[in-house]
């Protein structure tokens, strides 16, 4: 999962891109970058988060009215500095000159070896579609038409999410263009300001720097903007739409829209239907911060138990995306307090998006109790946790699922509260989760094999079969 943005228009957009990038921040914490283009390629990237990257005015303020920025929350390559450095975004080729970002994951990446001659320059999957499209673009006139022809040949050659932004220029003038999967996995939006246009991972962005929302860019379709604002676009593969539900539970912000879907309200509507479906005798809904938040409102409103703060957060950094389990449990116990007058001898609901891992849960159990909370029941707006994902969230091995033993069956309710420290556990069930965000959805890793994109599911049987302990799944291949 990572964020992307595209901007092109009759103006400088560095500092737009800029700004635009802390936005999407949350969406990848490993590197960030940008790249600008004005006949000659500016390009500033790094490890580390926004503010480390462009630390000082020469990193931000850059030549070029069309540019690309990412934030990159790594799912493919080692998690060492090294090679997070190595592959940080955006990525680009001389020739021709052809730049890019990504969001989301190619998981056929050894099968597109044998269809260019290009080699890589880093082990990060934007490779497989930089490399063969650089193949359809070169030596040609570049046109919409052109453009529109590569994206077809590259878009049936690739298997798994993305959604893709590129610049390409033959000499003419540069192209700002986007390629969404058939099945649009990957959120991916425009946004208009007096002619200059903006592509962009959530809808936030565009509030962040004054831009209108259009629209969201429909699944199998590719979008090219011109330096004069003329939009062209073709839906060259056209399928059910099945965004990814963890979109919706975990990584998009609140106030970003999907498919015209609150991100808020979703969120609300599935803690209502969490207090219907799990209910708890209770004297306080307290939220995980901030992940629960929306979830436990939705909860306490349908419930009448009243909502209360009773832990309070010191750091602003998400457990989840850190990159090795010794991160995310440092997040965690430095990041959190506990409200001594709110929680002592109260039975407590705690509310919370989901549980992948069980790194955070079980220690703010412990720490509630540990204040007197007298009972703590917890309840969660995600089914289940099952298998990886095999479409651009960082979920490695089956065998690191809480919801998983070490046999690989699955773990009921009972036996995974006993394990966290919990009075009790429920989660929202799988109708429900869908019934609340309002459509079908990816759902691969909490109903596997069937919760996948008909299309894919043969393949990612394959890639569970190959799990190796340890390793992105799809690395075993």
């Amino acid at each position: 999962m990572c964020g992307i943005i595209g901007i092109i228009g009759g103006r400088p957009v560095s500092h737009l891109i800029y700004h635009s990038l802390f936005t999407i921040q949350h969406r990848g914490q490993s590197s960030a970058g940008m790249l600008t283009y004005d006949g000659n390629i500016h390009v500033t990237k790094d490890s580390g988060l926004v503010r480390d990257v462009f630390n000082e005015d020469k990193k931000i303020i850059k030549p070029g009215n069309i540019g690309i920025g990412h934030t990159r929350y790594s799912t493919a390559g080692m998690d060492d500095e090294e090679s997070l450095k190595k592959n940080a975004q955006p990525e680009y080729l001389v020739n021709p000159f052809l730049a890019a970002v990504h969001n989301g994951n190619i998981y056929n990446c050894s099968e597109l070896t044998t269809i260019t001659n290009r080699k890589p320059r880093t082990d990060c999957d934007i490779q497989w579609l930089l490399l063969p499209m650089a193949d359809e673009l070169y030596k040609k006139e570049l046109s919409p038409e052109i453009i529109f022809a590569a994206c077809e040949k590259v878009m049936r050659q690739v298997k798994g999410s993305y959604s893709v932004l590129y610049i390409a220029d033959s000499g003419e003038h540069p192209y700002l263009f986007a390629m969404t999967d058939p099945r649009k996995v990957r959120p991916l939006a425009l946004g208009k300001s007096n002619g200059t246009y903006c592509l962009a991972s959530e809808t936030r962005v565009f509030k962040k720097i004054n831009f209108e929302y259009v629209k969201d860019i429909p699944g199998g379709s590719v979008i090219v903007i011109d330096p004069k604002g003329k939009i062209y676009e073709k839906q060259i593969i056209k399928k059910q739409e099945l965004p990814c539900m963890f979109e919706f539970v975990y990584f998009a912000k609140p106030d970003s829209r999907i498919n015209g879907r609150s991100i808020h309200t979703t969120r609300q509507d599935i803690g209502r239907l969490l207090a219907q479906e799990q209910p708890a005798k209770a004297d306080l809904v307290i939220p995980v911060p901030e992940s629960g938040r929306r979830y436990a409102i939705g909860y306490s409103l349908e419930s009448g138990i009243p909502l209360d703060e009773g832990i309070m957060k010191d750091k602003d950094e998400r457990s989840f995306i850190q990159q090795t389990q010794e991160h995310r449990e440092k997040v965690v116990e430095e990041g959190l307090s506990f409200l001594h007058a709110v929680l002592e001898g109260k039975r407590v609901v705690l509310v919370d998006d989901s549980i992948v891992r069980g790194t955070n849960i079980r220690k703010i159990i412990q720490g509630m109790k540990n204040v007197g909370a007298k009972e703590v029941h917890v309840r969660i707006g995600c089914p289940p946790l099952i298998a990886p994902c095999y479409l651009g969230i960082d979920m490695r091995s089956k065998k690191e699922f809480i919801a998983r033993n070490n046999n690989g069956d699955i773990k009921t309710p009972d036996q995974i509260a006993k394990e966290i420290g919990a009075d009790s556990l429920g989660y929202i069930s799988i109708s429900g989760l869908k019934k609340a965000i309002g459509f079908d959805v990816c759902k691969g890793c909490i109903d596997f094999p069937d919760g996948y994109p008909p299309e894919m599911r043969e393949d990612v049987k394959k890639l569970f079969k190959n799990d190796k302990k340890g390793m992105r799944a799809y690395e075993c291949l």
